[in-house]
Parts: structure tokens; C-alpha cells; sequence
């Protein structure tokens, strides 16, 4: 399960050679033109910003999807599949952290682009890229301790808890790679370069495929053969990625292996920002640990259409998550450049394109749906009937609304790109996981509840009512950045 994240950027100053070496055009040296999001039209720019960055999503997911289907049918282990489903939510808890302070320094350095300040800019990557290595080893080393005794914690049947404890341990290997990886496609995304992360998982993602195919069926592996090859295209995105910020040492976003530093500042700026969406993230991730829990209580067979239901799931929520990438770094950008009108345009835009996408994604899953989830299982598997109608009945709770997610995602990136990180973690602690918590706790074990629609439709509660409140209080920001003086000093550093 290829575990790199979904991330993007903003064109640069395009400098055309007469010459090129193949290997140049391999590690996309040219230059992206540069695009400043702080003039002109923007509904379209918005989309278009958005998309590579869906692409990417659907591609990270399309290579989850490769990753449970190979196990699924040809491992020869009909609880391969559960095994490995049951650590995803886990394991995005383990790494939501250092994923959001990815996304403060995305905040960061977009802010500091849209302020025109290049020396920050230059001093804000290489503090991220030195910060994200050292934090992806440590994060690889807690998950490899912590492996059994948090899988067994959240109750993953016996029957599966080793497979599952091999899985992890092998992927948290992977860690560092999938943390230089975000961080670098962070940089790309705060100044609006899409693309580039897009072609580094394109690459990775066939090689993780390729290897899927090799280890499990040439080589008769199971989980551990999709976890190595987790783990191997992790590092080729890691290595190209940074080739690829390397190629760019003329502009000041590039990086260089000798300006490597950690600017305390700007790390703290990084942190402060980053650190509260961590949280956030991770508090989405705990809740969903809960119901992993829950879940766990089913039969193997409910366990595995959950499975399932998560890799289409995924589908639906890549779709939408970009528009909070597109909101945090148009707003970043313009937050910086004092042009909260623009901010304001930004939002509207957003919701807009994230609607539309979100519902039109999800009634398309729902037409195919059984199509769908029988790609995962291997149909002659005893029971597989069951999985399916399993897996169908989750979807058809969750994906009618899944919207409401979108405009969450939406006002939630709108606020961090105004520097505002703390309000929307705390505003997740009670609408997302807390919520989810009382309602494992308290709701769900009631009779009239404690069935699979008992359970997941708090999904969709949740959502909408962590995307009200975060609404009133972006609504409250904006009043209050308006009243300001447009001609205000910037804050930002020098």
C-alpha cells in the first residue's frame, strides 16, 4: 500500500535551454512557469491547480486499490486482505502528525511566496526537507516498537494480528521516504507547481504495482510482499523528489544538499502552524481507530468489505481533498499579498467546485458499485457474496453526503491558510472525534444501533457538524481581517 499522500504546487519563471540531457528531462529540470495566484481570474485556476493534484490522489489510491486486489486474489490467504486493512487506519494516525506539519510548512512557504520574500522562502524549504528526514526516522522508529501492542489495542481479531503486526512493521521501514516525499511535494504545492508531484507517484506507483505482482505471485508472498513493495516505491518517490527540488537550486524554492540547515524560526512558524493540523488530522484518524474497534467486533467478513468500502472511499474523499489543498495555498498567497477579497473568492470558488465534484464522484461509485468492490476478492471465495453486499450497504450509508466532507476539508484549508490552526483542531477534537467517540461508546451498543448503519452513519453527523461550526468561525475571521486596513504591515518574517 503506497502510503505517499496526495500534494502539489505553483508554476515558476519558465527558462528555455537549446540543449537538454536526457536525464535532465528524466528529473523534470525545466522550470514550471510561475504562477501568482495574487492577480487575475481565478475560478478556473482554482480547477485547474486542483486537478493534478486529484489525479495524484486517484492515482495514490488506484495503487492502494492494486496493492489489496494482488493480495485479495492471488496471495492465496483469505485473511490477507483483512489483515492489511485492518492497520490502515492505524497507520494514517501514525503518520497524520507529521503530515500536517507537511501542510504548515505548505502554509508557510506560500505566505512567504505571496509576500515576494525569497530569502524566507529559500530558508523555510530546506528547513522543512532537513526536518522532514529527521522526523520520518523517529516516526519509523515509534511505529516498528509500538506495532503489537496498538494493533492488538484496537482489537484486531487474533486470527490476523500477526499478519497484520508483519505488515506494519515492514511499512513503517517506509516512513522517512513517505515524510521527504510529502515534505518536498509540500514545496511544490505552496508555489502552485501540480504537476510534478503527480509524475514522481505516476513513477513510484508503477513500481509499486510491479512489485506487488513479483513478490505475491512469482514469489508467493503475502502481506509482506505488498509492504516491501510499499516500502521500495516510497524511497524511489523520496530520491526523485528531491532530484527534482535539486534541478531547481536557480530559483527560491530549490533545494541544496549544501545550504541543508534548520532555521529556528521559521521551524517554529512550520510548527506552529503545522503541528495543530497534525492534530486534526490525527484526531480524524483516532476516531476512525474507534471504529476500526467497532468494526472489529463484526465477523471476519464484515472486516474485510470494510476493507473494501475504504479504498472506495478513498476515492471520493482524493476527490474533494484537493480543493483544500487549493484553498490553503490561493488563500495562503493571498493572505500574504493583504488581498482578503481574493481570500473571500477563494472560498466561494472552492465550495462550489468541491460540490459539484464530490456528489458527481460518489453517485458514479454508487451505479457501480458492486462491480466495484467484487474487483477486491476473489469471486470463487466462499462467502464472497456476503463481503460484497457488506461492503455495498457501508457505501450506500456514507457516500450520499460525503459532500458535507468536501466543505469541511474546504473551510478547514481556508483557515489554515490564513494562519489560523488551532480553532479548527479544536473544533475537530468535538465534531469528529470526540462525537465519534460517544457515539462508539454510547450510541452504538444500544440494540436499535448496533448494526453497521448504527455505526457508520456518524460519519456523515459528523461531518456536518464539524463543517457548521468551522463555517461560522471562518465567516468570523474574514469580518474581522476586512475591518482592517488593507495597508497594513506584513507580518511576515524578513
Amino acid at each position: 500500500m503506497n502510503l505517499a499522500l496526495l500534494f502539489v504546487t505553483h508554476p515558476a519563471n519558465e527558462h528555455h535551454c537549446m540543449h537538454k540531457k536526457a536525464s535532465e528531462v528524466f528529473f523534470m529540470d525545466r522550470i514550471k512557469p510561475k504562477v501568482d495566484f495574487t492577480e487575475g481570474p481565478m475560478f478556473w485556476r482554482i480547477f485547474l491547480f486542483a486537478l493534478p493534484i486529484m489525479l495524484t490522489g486517484m492515482l495514490q489510491i488506484f495503487y492502494n486499490m492494486a496493492d489489496h486486489i494482488v493480495v485479495g486474489n492471488f496471495s492465496g490467504d483469505d485473511l490477507a486482505l483483512a489483515a492489511v486493512g485492518s492497520t490502515a487506519s492505524f497507520t494514517n494516525l501514525i503518520i497524520s502528525l507529521l503530515m500536517g506539519i507537511a501542510a504548515g510548512a505548505s502554509v508557510t512557504i506560500a505566505q512567504f511566496y505571496g509576500a515576494k520574500n525569497d530569502g524566507a522562502v529559500s530558508r523555510a524549504v530546506h528547513t522543512s526537507m532537513t526536518f522532514s528526514a529527521i522526523g520520518g526516522v523517529f516516526v519509523c522508529i515509534f511505529g516498528i516498537l509500538i506495532a503489537r501492542p496498538a494493533l492488538a489495542l484496537i482489537g484486531i481479531n487474533a486470527d490476523i494480528l500477526d499478519r497484520a503486526v508483519l505488515y506494519f512493521q515492514i511499512v513503517a521501514i517506509g516512513f522517512p521516504a513517505l515524510s521527504v516525499y510529502n515534505f518536498g511535494a509540500s514545496v511544490f504545492r505552496a508555489i502552485g507547481d501540480s504537476k510534478t508531484p503527480l509524475l514522481i507517484l505516476s513513477l513510484s506507483g508503477i513500481v509499486n504495482v510491479l512489485l506487488n505482482l513479483l513478490f505475491v505471485i512469482a514469489f508467493n508472498m503475502t502481506v509482506d510482499g505488498v509492504a516491501i513493495a510499499t516500502v521500495i516505491s516510497q524511497y524511489v518517490s523520496a530520491v526523485w523528489i528531491v532530484a527534482a527540488l535539486a534541478k531547481r537550486r536557480g530559483e527560491c524554492y530549490g533545494f541544496s544538499f549544501s545550504k541543508i540547515s534548520i532555521d529556528g524560526r521559521i521551524l517554529l512558524r512550520i510548527l506552529r502552524f503545522g503541528i495543530p493540523t497534525g492534530i486534526q488530522s490525527s484526531l480524524f484518524s483516532l476516531s476512525n481507530v474507534v471504529i476500526t474497534g467497532a468494526v472489529n467486533t463484526f465477523p471476519t467478513a464484515t472486516i474485510t468489505a470494510k476493507t473494501i468500502e475504504g479504498n472506495i472511499d478513498g476515492i471520493t474523499y482524493t476527490s474533494m481533498n484537493c480543493f483544500l489543498h487549493a484553498a490553503m495555498t490561493f488563500t495562503g498567497q493571498n493572505y500574504g499579498a493583504n488581498k482578503v477579497d481574493r481570500v473571500k473568492k477563494t472560498l466561494i470558488y472552492c465550495l462550489i467546485q468541491v460540490a459539484v465534484v464530490g456528489i458527481a464522484v460518489s453517485q458514479l461509485e454508487l451505479l457501480f458499485a458492486e462491480s466495484l468492490c467484487s474487483m477486491f476478492v476473489d469471486t470463487s471465495m466462499a462467502g464472497v457474496d456476503v463481503i460484497i453486499k457488506e461492503a455495498v450497504n457501508m457505501m450506500y450509508i456514507i457516500m450520499p453526503l460525503y459532500f458535507l466532507c468536501g466543505f469541511m476539508e474546504v473551510f478547514s484549508g481556508t483557515l489554515r491558510g490564513l494562519g489560523y490552526s488551532v480553532f479548527p483542531m479544536l473544533i475537530s477534537l468535538g465534531g469528529a472525534c470526540l462525537s465519534r467517540i460517544v457515539w462508539v461508546s454510547f450510541i452504538f451498543p444500544l440494540p436499535e444501533f448496533n448494526s453497521v448503519w448504527g455505526l457508520f452513519i456518524i460519519y456523515p453527523i459528523s461531518w456536518a457538524a464539524t463543517a457548521a461550526v468551522l463555517m461560522v468561525l471562518l465567516v468570523c475571521v474574514l469580518i474581522r481581517l476586512s475591518k482592517k486596513e488593507k495597508s497594513r504591515d506584513n507580518p511576515l518574517i524578513n
